[in-house]
């Protein structure tokens, strides 16, 4: 009697360890931290020239009415103590290596600490100019910190040469799970807040949207298409609602990046938010798995090699 809820206990745990501690491919991390760094990257580049009006002494958010609202609360920025426009700018200069030796894998464990510190101070210093994406870029700073960053596809392997070996390739899935419950999490909680809005529900929501400053094409044609508006409205949340569990099965996740990407890379095209689209999009690579990786390098060494022949031919 005493030894079966104990022997429920520990198969109970041991299905608990096995979800979050499972096997999962190294380079499937790889692929995250390369994308990751390639696109926190961008947003800084982004953010430079915006740097002394953000985050400098003499800039528009004064850095003592920050002081005071965050007084006695765990918040941390070292632009509180940098505030001198070389010293901002030195700042920006040792992130941006950071990032760089995180996506070649250069002592990236360290590099993810600063990438965290990174985003940690500047989204608390100019938090009034921030945005969703650089919430995510914060939280995803953290995800891949706690993660198994590995050895394949970084810069110590490339010059060494060869292959990792199959152990190097399994670790613990724990950081990938963390990436997908928050992609999850992002999509499923922008589709709650979004039904309960009037202009959501009534099909209209992209006629507006379209019509402002956030448009790279305000035309008066986005007021009058009406059903094909409604039709775009609807369908932006029913992919929103079913991408995340798309990504999570194998069949149907190729399904789920050309949904994912079909509907970021339309918003690349007709707004000026660019960088949420590239930004959002770095989650779906910690779905993948690997025979994703397996069946894309095969394809990649298929069309190299049809490349060659045609050159020999």
């Amino acid at each position: 009697m005493i030894g079966k809820p104990r022997d429920r206990c520990r198969n109970a745990w041991s299905r608990l360890e096995s979800f979050w501690f499972g096997a999962a491919d190294a380079r499937v991390y790889a692929i995250v931290r390369i994308v990751f760094s390639a696109v926190a990257l961008a947003n800084l580049v982004d953010l430079w020239p915006h740097r002394i009006a953000f985050f400098t002494e003499g800039g528009m958010i004064d850095r003592e009415t920050l002081l005071r609202v965050s007084e006695g609360k765990p918040y941390f920025s070292i632009f509180y103590h940098v505030t001198s426009p070389a010293g901002v700018s030195a700042v920006f200069v040792v992130a941006a290596a950071a990032l760089v030796c995180l996506g070649l894998g250069v002592a990236p464990r360290f590099a993810a600490l600063l990438v965290l510190l990174w985003h940690l101070g500047y989204t608390q210093r100019a938090f009034v100019a921030i945005h969703g994406w650089d919430i995510m870029l914060r939280t995803f700073s953290f995800f891949l910190l706690v993660s198994p960053l590995g050895k394949p596809w970084t810069l110590a392997r490339w010059l060494k040469g060869g292959h990792a070996r199959r152990a190097e390739l399994l670790v613990s899935r724990h950081g990938l799970l963390l990436m997908q419950l928050q992609l999850a999490v992002m999509y499923w909680h922008t589709v709650w807040l979004k039904v309960v809005d009037p202009f959501w529900r009534s099909g209209e929501f992209l006629s507006f949207f379209m019509l402002s400053f956030y448009s790279r094409f305000p035309y008066p044609f986005f007021a009058k298409a009406t059903v094909l508006i409604a039709i775009l409205t609807y369908a932006t949340l029913v992919i929103e609602l079913i991408v995340p569990n798309l990504l999570w099965c194998r069949r149907t996740r190729a399904l789920g990046f050309l949904l994912g990407t079909g509907l970021h890379l339309t918003i690349l095209l007709v707004t000026q938010i660019w960088l949420f689209s590239i930004i959002a999009l770095m989650p779906y690579f910690a779905f993948l798995d690997g025979h994703d990786v397996d069946r894309a390098l095969r394809l990649a060494r298929r069309r190299k090699n049809g490349r060659d022949h045609e050159l020999l031919g």
